[in-house]
């Protein structure tokens, strides 16, 4: 019975440290894509698809300001880009394309 209540113990120790500031996975999976992206002049469309289908919902607007610096980065903004912005900037964020 200790084992059963220590197990239970340490996942609640592991949810508090979420909750301290260390962020989670996915979190930290979609900021190395946003970094990526940032530092690329010409983003991955694989990695942009990557980053929607897995963004939080807290992330959404420095996403969409990122793609905002990438269109005012050229001449000619990319219809791709403005698309992705239109969509996550809806009311429903993130939607399938197809």
């Amino acid at each position: 019975m200790t084992s059963t209540r220590r197990h239970r113990d340490d996942r609640d120790d592991a949810d508090s440290d979420d909750v301290q500031g260390q962020p989670n996975p996915r979190e930290v999976f979609v900021r190395l894509l946003l970094d990526t992206v940032r530092d690329d002049p010409y983003p991955s469309g694989t990695q942009l698809d990557m980053i929607e289908e897995s963004i939080p919902a807290e992330l959404v607007p420095e996403y969409v300001q990122l793609l905002a610096d990438k269109s005012r980065e050229g001449c000619f903004p990319s219809t791709d880009v403005l698309r992705r912005m239109q969509r996550m900037s809806s009311a429903g964020g993130a939607t399938p394309r197809c």
